[in-house]
């Protein structure tokens, strides 16, 4: 499908692993056998599926592996973020929300860290799958999961599989590939080493430009009107705590939850957690500044953890974590700010603030709301 206003797909040849390149794959043969399993079920029903709300890399890694193996039906567990619909949108391809299990023979799970992301109900009743994804295993999956940590984002191992199938690189690819990069390291902020000379790489060989993969991310407009009204009233509805000279903040919003996470970080917070209710359901969001990480505090594990105390599941990356399931926004919310308070004096060797508990009895005087 031509999308219009867009180049169309340029092939070229010439990738290779190594350095300066795409990086070797973490376990070539493991990666091989899932791509194996795909190959294997050509006629067959092969799902390829995303987590609940899939962001820009969920959708750009479900977009690598539909051109490597055409075959492939893409899915998103209850819902796609606007960042993402956009980008199915440039490239005019779908993803079906909650798509029907009945002939799947095979799922590739992608982007998720734990089951709770991508179906209800209990694993031994999915159809067989497996998982490709780059957050830090939590134990949630079984052994066969593909799990790369050391990548930025997820589209980097759809990537090397691709590459694996002898598919050509093309601009489309580029794009998109980069577009997951960005997203996934907070543009750049938090990207390592690998995640620069993978977009070196497909820079240097594609015919693509900074500018072409921005224009797709960010469209004419920078923020579209929704985006700013919810940014907005998670300033008007911002609390926060403070701790030595570090702050807490954390918000409610009814979508665009990580947006305004990222506001939050620019206003002056250096740990935000904004939280999003639909229906029965909640999400929460967590972002922190770089300095915060290099106390120790890693924000992926932070929220495994409040997933458990919440009877949740949580986890991401060390500065961009989130956490999502069911109960009451603003005590999660406020477990999240005590829990983070209380881990801040730990690194910092700074004595519990008296006439507050850990769970959120006791006095509150210090605690801002504006």
């Amino acid at each position: 499908m031509t999308v219009q206003g867009r180049k169309p797909a340029i092939s070229r040849a010439g990738w290779t692993f190594g350095r300066g390149h795409l990086p070797f794959p973490r376990d070539r043969e493991l990666m091989w056998s899932v791509i194996s399993d795909i190959l294997d079920n050509h006629g067959g029903s092969v799902l390829v599926l995303a987590h609940h709300n899939a962001d820009i890399d969920a959708v750009a890694t479900s977009l690598i592996l539909k051109w490597a193996f055409p075959w492939v039906r893409l899915g998103a567990f209850r819902s796609i973020s606007q960042a993402g619909k956009k980008l199915l949108s440039y490239f005019g391809e779908e993803m079906e929300i909650d798509p029907s299990l009945d002939g799947v023979s095979l799922m590739i799970i992608i982007d998720s860290s734990s089951p709770m992301q991508v179906l209800e109900g209990d694993t031994s009743e999915w159809p067989r799958y497996h998982v490709i994804d780059h957050h830090p295993d939590h134990s949630h999956w079984g052994d066969g999961a593909y799990v790369d940590d050391s990548m930025g984002a997820c589209v980097e191992i759809a990537l090397q599989m691709a590459m694996l199938t002898n598919s050509p690189l093309t601009d489309d690819m580029a794009v998109t590939a980069i577009a997951g990069i960005i997203a996934d390291t907070g543009k750049y902020r938090f990207a390592r080493p690998v995640d620069l000379e993978v977009t070196s790489f497909l820079l240097s060989g594609s015919g693509i430009s900074m500018e072409d993969v921005m224009l797709v991310i960010e469209g004419e407009e920078y923020f579209d009107a929704s985006k700013k009204i919810a940014q907005l009233k998670a300033m008007r509805r911002l609390r926060f705590r403070k701790v030595a000279d570090q702050v807490v903040a954390a918000s409610r919003v009814n979508s665009f939850e990580a947006a305004a996470c990222r506001v939050l970080l620019v206003a002056g917070a250096d740990v935000a957690f904004v939280a999003a209710e639909k229906k029965d359901e909640i999400r929460v969001s967590a972002r922190a500044k770089p300095h915060i990480l290099r106390l120790g505090v890693h924000l992926g594990h932070f929220m495994e953890r409040i997933g458990s105390a919440t009877g949740n599941q949580g986890g991401g990356h060390d500065g961009a974590a989130g956490l999502n399931g069911s109960g009451d926004p603003d005590r999660v919310l406020m477990l999240c700010m005590e829990e983070m308070d209380a881990l801040w004096r730990e690194k910092m060797g700074i004595p519990p603030e008296s006439g507050r508990s850990r769970s959120g009895r006791g006095s509150r005087k210090r605690e801002n709301r504006r």
